[in-house]
């Protein structure tokens, strides 16, 4: 068996490519359960879990502790994984008015 050194590894970027989005669709395949009984089920309309099945808005906290009522996903899970996947994906404007300090670490 080969010895490895792991403090010589590489370290690698990983950007998260799921969202709690991913998740409940791949839940609701797995149930075999529509948008309009996932929705009724959570307490909020079709119209708005669209909205957050297709990245158009994220879930609110309630939203999210209504998703763990209903199915046990964790609420703190879910609202991780959005997090994670906005922030990864955020652009950041280069016109936004932010200077420097002097001792910031670039």
């Amino acid at each position: 068996m080969d010895n490895v050194d792991f403090d010589d590894a590489v370290e690698m970027e990983i950007t998260p490519t799921t969202s709690a989005a991913d998740v409940l669709k791949e839940t609701m395949t797995f149930h075999h359960i529509t948008q309009v009984e996932f929705a009724e089920h959570i307490g909020i309309s079709q119209k708005q879990l669209s909205f957050i099945l297709n990245r158009h808005a994220y879930m609110s906290i309630q939203v999210a502790r209504q998703i763990e009522q209903a199915t046990g996903l964790s609420a703190k899970w879910l609202l991780q994984l959005d997090f994670n996947y906005r922030f990864a994906n955020h652009k950041l404007d280069q016109h936004d008015g932010v200077k420097r300090f002097d001792w910031a670490m670039a």
